[in-house]
């Protein structure tokens, strides 16, 4: 397999308003680069030298060149990182940058630096330094940009930390919005925090953080983050399921009325989910194995799908030939991430899989691979017949 580091990756199963990952250059940016007069230097030669003499606009638009040939080898990726490091550190070496440009710059050598730190010390003590330099800047932008790129590392672990780290760090974020509002940066950090804290077994916190980012949101003056505020609303709902019921309406993918009461009895696995998904299609196969092993004895599933087309639905059911409903919205404007459930629970990324027991109420909120298979005996014993199954 192709190496593809983290900031290559699809990011096919995340909802997100901004791609936060590497060379990502607005077309603001690039449109002040001119078409023509071009530095022609030994980069004509090698597309990975940084070409002597550029100005800003075209050192960005060397950035994105390299972009485009960062390939799938480690060693090509590692290469186009290096240079977009060279190109973003010669752009901060010249006078009189704009600072749309000096910023995508930065953020450009923050993500190379990021990934090349994890395999060379060197690069990790460049980033170090950069963090530094951004924090103690008397441009207050840049010292923003640094304290928030500094929050990151920690919001990583927050999941894993104790409660009152936790706490600190939704503090520290709060401090660090400050009366500027919510812009889309803040909203990206916010909600990486937010789904970090969702990880852990504190799930009120989580919630109540959930909360207050989406009254933030709803205060900020970028209409797409303001937009998002309900699909946040609907994240904290989803995280007070544990012990409680979890409500389901919709229409089958045959067009019938989904009758949820009927399951109550059940345990049965919520899973949201799209046949474009890579780790959604990877846990089909326990998913089946459980059903067979346990279907008898009151296991059951229900499918909520992510796809843009009900064609693109039945081909993979049909496909993997899975036996249990699930639900699409014909509705115009509800597919995809738009599917109402997913925005009643705030769902941003797949596979989501919820399982609720007998009496109705949520159990787990991430019912994948062991898990669920560790929950399905706790809940339903061993299963019956499993040697005949397994002999099969």
């Amino acid at each position: 397999m192709a190496f593809q580091p983290k900031w290559r990756r699809n990011l096919c199963c995340v909802n997100s308003i901004v791609f936060a990952g590497l060379f990502l250059l607005s077309p603001q940016v690039l449109a002040q680069a001119p078409a023509d007069g071009q530095a022609q230097t030994e980069a004509d030669a090698d597309p990975f030298a940084v070409p002597v003499g550029a100005n800003a606009q075209e050192l960005m638009k060397f950035i994105a060149s390299v972009r485009q040939k960062r390939g799938n080898t480690m060693e090509s990726v590692t290469r186009a990182a290096t240079a977009a490091v060279a190109g973003a550190e010669a752009i901060r070496k010249l006078k009189d940058v704009p600072e749309a440009i000096q910023m995508a710059a930065i953020k450009e050598e923050i993500g190379a630096l990021n990934f090349l730190s994890r395999y060379n010390p060197a690069m990790k003590a460049k980033m170090d330094n950069l963090m530094k330099e951004l924090e103690n800047s008397t441009n207050p932008v840049l010292a923003r940009l640094g304290k928030m790129e500094a929050f990151k590392s920690k919001v990583a672990s927050a999941g894993r930390a104790p409660e009152k780290d936790q706490k600190a760090l939704i503090n520290e974020f709060k401090t660090m919005i400050g009366d500027d509002g919510l812009d889309r940066e803040g909203f990206m950090l916010g909600s990486t925090l937010a789904r970090s804290l969702s990880t852990s077994a504190n799930t009120e916190l989580a919630a109540s953080f959930y909360d207050e980012l989406g009254r933030m949101m709803l205060k900020s003056s970028d209409e797409m983050v303001k937009s998002r505020a309900e699909n946040t609303f609907g994240a904290a709902r989803r995280m007070r399921l544990m012990g409680n019921e979890m409500e389901i309406t919709g229409t089958t993918t045959t067009g019938e009325a989904f009758d949820w009461a009927s399951y109550r009895g059940k345990t049965v696995l919520v899973d949201f989910w799209a046949s474009w998904c890579g780790p959604c299609r990877a846990e089909v196969p326990n998913m089946k194995k459980q059903l067979a092993l346990y279907g008898d004895q009151g296991f059951a599933i229900v499918g909520i799908n992510l796809d843009n087309t009900i064609e693109a639905c039945d081909n993979y059911v049909a496909q993997e030939n899975l036996d249990w409903p699930n639900l699409f919205s014909k509705k115009e404007g509800e597919q995809g991430w738009n599917n109402p459930l997913v925005q009643y629970y705030g769902v941003s990324g797949i596979p989501t899989a919820i399982l609720v027991d007998k009496e109705g109420k949520v159990v787990s909120l991430r019912a994948r691979g062991q898990e669920l298979n560790r929950l399905l005996k706790e809940l339903l014993g061993e299963p019956k017949g499993s040697d005949d199954t397994a002999a099969e």
